[in-house]
């Protein structure tokens, strides 16, 4: 019986953090709600967002049911495919400022999700003798997932019309991000600098930005916009003129 590799054991493991601390980030915030007796539907926001995790949290954890039992099965080898489907259903619920939100775990369970997509183009760069697109992706990629706004509430004169955004930005971005992940673990040579995802980025970021700049500015997604747009450009123009090598 073939061993899995130990980069292959890694990846798994990431993922496993990466859900079990965005898991219980996301459920010590709605615990926390329920021992303060806080209102669940305190406004249309914290409606919104409170619903939105208790949705994401009880699919995701249907849908990882069988990912535990093969997790410490020497023989099992995870789909990685159903893994990123599945990291990115949780990762709706973290797009949305709950009342407890700790951002601190949250950026560690991330940073697993993201340690993990390093440690597969790691293995992908092996027979490649062009690796610079294919880090290029990689770097282009997290950019693009820093991108994405949380939702957070305002006070605003327009605030419906933000909240609208804001929830587009949630249900169209953040499945973009988990299509581009999935791009990264199930070929190797896949081109993640896509039209439609990058277009719905900047429409919906610059919406958001210009929305709440007089009340605050998102330094943090203004920079990876910037960045994301920045990258793409570039990375276009650069596949003009250097060959892409997709084996």
């Amino acid at each position: 019986m073939e061993k899995k590799s130990p980069i292959k054991i890694a990846v798994t493991w990431l993922f496993a953090a990466y859900f079990v601390i965005l898991f219980a980030e996301r459920l010590q915030s709605l615990i926390r709600i329920a021992v303060a007796h806080d209102p669940f539907f305190p406004s249309f926001f914290g409606s919104f967002v409170n619903i939105l995790t208790v949705l994401s949290l009880a699919v995701s954890c249907v849908m990882l049911s069988s990912f535990w039992i093969s997790l410490f099965r020497r023989d099992a080898e995870p789909n990685y495919i159903f893994l990123s489907i599945t990291a990115g259903v949780l990762l709706l619920s973290g797009m949305v400022h709950t009342t407890y939100t700790v951002a601190v775990a949250q950026f560690i369970a991330y940073g697993a999700l993201i340690a993990a997509l390093v440690l597969q183009t790691i293995v992908y760069a092996k027979n490649k003798k062009n690796k610079f697109f294919l880090w290029y992706n990689l770097v282009y990629l997290v950019s693009f997932s820093m991108a994405i706004p949380v939702m957070y509430e305002t006070h605003i004169e327009n605030a419906a019309l933000f909240y609208a955004v804001e929830i587009a930005a949630v249900l169209l971005l953040v499945p973009a991000f988990t299509f581009l992940m999935i791009r990264v673990f199930s070929d190797k040579g896949s081109d993640l600098l896509l039209w439609i995802p990058f277009v719905l980025t900047v429409a919906l970021d610059t919406v958001i930005l210009s929305l709440r700049w007089q009340e605050t500015i998102n330094m943090f997604v203004l920079i990876f916009a910037v960045l994301t747009a920045f990258l793409f450009a570039v990375g276009k123009v650069l596949s003009l003129f250097m060959e892409v090598d997709k084996s």
